[in-house]
């Protein structure tokens, strides 16, 4: 692994913490050693937060590359208007030099690596009272399990790390093999039952945004569900899915957890309501003078003008995916952007105020003004996401400094995640209101769909609807089993080129980094790469 080859470093920049813009908020530490870092609680806290800053550190561009592995590969997918942000990964025709897999897989075995630290060196900090250090050791153990629940996702089996890697001596870990599927499975669930016991029920003040039983109990769900699929198949996890999610579903549950399904749509994503009670795990991204580096997202997803007029649109859905969406649903608009005022100086010959409208015979972006389409016109592309906070950066920022905060689950996720796994229990009669109480919120004619294999197609689809651009998709495809079929329903001309890469098995994982495999003679690559 590359920790190899930085790890002097790490060992002498011990867990970097800067404050958060409205909880968390707490002194910054850049270099500490471990008997400064862990001498007291107020040491152990910083160093906790610490874990929770590695989501978000400078090194930003690795969350759009997240956002392409999980959201690009499947039949809605296609070209942003630069048509080059997500190629290869939205055709299949990426391999293991590819830049994102790298940048993805350094970012969670950072994570990783001081959630070992704080774990191994947590009761240091409260000597002769060492269950004062169990909540840290809990919260740091749920970003432990979250990051490898993402990694075995994207790549399979991968080095399973659980205790600090201290020196250069440390080789069993530093070169570490490939875990099987199940046993990094069998670790994140380890992980997740020993927080959940310990952690409170729910945050708020100044806690708000660090994790919960609520946010263990979510995950459990969503890891059971998982492994109820391809390509474990341990079906009876679906039921371990309904019981766990079921804990937090209904009204007195949802009091208890502080989870709600909000009344507005928008309003989950608006800054001005961040951390709210829909969000059940989401991480900070602030930009002030310690932090250049905000959210790349919205850089690299909304169309040129939307807020700002030099973003740049990497990533596209297709029109096919828009008229999903009923007329009515308040979704559609706010997921996807298909007309909007530019704003920003001009640029690709618009100017501020034009009316751009995507116009779907031409598969472009026309600007009413001039009659032309706006920016390419020499290949197809698609609608741009705009499911995030459309405001403006702050006066003096970088490009990519964005505040949204970055969503990793919520309640509605929860919702249908409980509907799917009561279908395939053999209890539709329970699934079928928790879709509609989703569906019922984005103003969405309620589904009538009572027989199983109905159902499970209408909640999949809502699926699609409800949680796109939030790190689901791609996986949920690879569970389903149904990747072949996404791939057979794509057409070349969605593709830049018209080169689409024909299905096969190897697609349904990622390749395991060419530079892990050349820093770690125990790796081995994934079948067919």
């Amino acid at each position: 692994m590359k920790i190899h080859i930085k790890l002097s470093a790490m060992l002498l920049a011990l867990l970097g913490v800067t404050s958060c813009k409205d909880n968390l908020e707490e002194s910054p530490y850049s270099s500490l050693g471990k008997d400064v870092a862990f001498k007291d609680e107020d040491g152990l806290n910083q160093a906790t937060i610490g874990v929770y800053q590695a989501w978000t550190t400078t090194d930003h561009s690795d969350i759009f590359n997240r956002f392409i592995l999980a959201e690009s590969g499947h039949r809605y997918a296609t070209a942003g208007i630069l048509g080059s942000g997500a190629d290869p990964y939205y055709r299949f025709g990426h391999n293991a030099v590819s830049g994102a897999f790298e940048s993805v897989w350094t970012r969670f075995y950072k994570i990783i690596y001081r959630a070992n630290t704080v774990i191994d060196n947590a009761k240091m900090a409260v000597p002769g009272e060492e269950e004062e250090a169990d909540p840290y050791i809990a919260e740091a153990r749920v970003l432990r399990a979250y990051a490898y629940f993402n990694l075995v996702r994207l790549f399979g089996g991968v080095p399973l790390i659980l205790r600090e890697v201290k020196s250069f001596e440390d080789e069993d870990l530093i070169f570490a093999g490939k875990a099987t599927e199940a046993e990094v499975y069998d670790a994140i669930l380890a992980d997740l039952t020993f927080a959940e016991t310990i952690l409170p029920d729910s945050r708020g003040g100044a806690e708000l945004g660090r994790v919960s039983a609520g946010t263990v109990k979510a995950l459990m769900g969503k890891v059971y569900l998982t492994m109820a699929g391809k390509p474990l198949n341990r079906t009876e996890n679906y039921q371990k899915a309904a019981a766990k999610l079921s804990e937090l579903v209904g009204a007195a549950n949802e009091e208890t957890y502080d989870m709600e399904l909000l009344p507005n749509f928008a309003d989950v994503f608006a800054i001005a309501n961040e951390r709210n009670r829909e969000i059940v795990l989401s991480f900070g991204y602030f930009v002030n003078p310690s932090n250049q580096n905000g959210n790349i997202l919205p850089f690299h997803l909304f169309p040129s003008g939307l807020v700002n007029g030099d973003e740049q649109t990497n990533y596209g859905l297709t029109y096919d995916f828009y008229k999903l969406y009923e007329k009515t649903d308040t979704r559609r608009d706010f997921t996807l952007v298909s007309k909007y005022a530019f704003t920003g100086g001009a640029r690709a010959g618009a100017q501020e105020g034009d009316s751009i409208v995507y116009d779907a015979a031409s598969s472009h972006y026309m600007n009413l003004r001039t009659k032309q389409p706006f920016a390419h016109d020499d290949f197809k592309y698609g609608i741009a996401f705009g499911k995030l906070a459309r405001e403006a950066r702050a006066p003096g920022a970088p490009v990519q400094g964005y505040n949204a905060d970055l969503i990793e689950l919520r309640f509605s996720d929860v919702l249908l995640m409980l509907a799917e796994a009561l279908v395939e229990t053999g209890k539709p009669a329970e699934a079928l209101p928790l879709l509609n109480r989703v569906r019922a919120r984005a103003k969405a004619a309620p589904s009538k769909a009572t027989a199983v294999p109905a159902l499970r197609a209408a909640i999949r689809n809502e699926r699609r609807l409800e949680l796109s651009g939030e790190f689901n998709t791609v996986f949920d495809i690879r569970r389903w089993g149904t990747l072949q079929e996404e791939i057979g329903a794509m057409s070349e001309d969605q593709i830049v080129d018209n080169i689409l890469i024909p299905y096969t098995p190897r697609l349904e994982l990622y390749p395991i980094p060419q530079s892990q495999l050349d820093a770690n003679p125990n790796l081995r690559q994934n079948d067919g790469w």
